[in-house]
């Protein structure tokens, strides 16, 4: 009788991993949370994906809603005044441009949490574009302004501009 039962629990388990394998239809699973959906996919041939959609896209703000401040790290004269000026072009409020407080070896875009798509934005407008990065502690500048954007001019955009 044990050994008429063992084979019946083999048959049911056997049966289950065979339709598993062979069903046709999808398995879907979604879940979902306050900014993200990930779906995995089983196709008909065993094989798993999955994808996450909308997972802590940044959105850019109205640049009018945008403060930046422009600081030279260059030793080029005016350099951050003329970028400035290129940037108000695209409708930011502008803070009054500073200076840093030591050179900067590079040019770079820094943001406020939040300011990450607008951080990208300002970079795309320049040339060679900065890299783009959160906002450092300490700051390169003496004061930031209440400004949500600073760009450190160094030599590589002052040269351009």
């Amino acid at each position: 009788m044990a050994r008429g039962v063992g084979l019946i629990l083999l048959a049911i388990g056997l049966g289950i991993v065979l339709l598993n394998a062979t069903d046709p239809t999808p398995t879907f699973v979604e879940t979902s949370g306050s900014k993200a959906t990930a779906t995995t996919v089983t196709g008909d041939d065993g094989t798993t994906s999955s994808s996450v959609a909308g997972a802590d896209e940044p959105k850019a703000h109205d640049p009018a809603a945008v403060t930046i401040l422009v600081a030279n790290g260059s030793q080029v004269k005016g350099a951050a005044s003329r970028v400035a000026e290129t940037l108000k072009g695209s409708n930011y409020v502008l803070k009054e441009s500073v200076n840093t407080k030591t050179p900067a070896e590079a040019s770079v875009v820094y943001y406020a949490t939040g300011y990450e798509a607008d951080a990208a934005a300002v970079a795309s407008l320049l040339t060679p574009k900065p890299g783009v990065v959160p906002m450092p502690d300490p700051l390169p500048v003496a004061d930031l302004a209440g400004a949500n954007v600073l760009v450190v001019i160094a030599a590589d955009i002052a040269a351009g501009h």
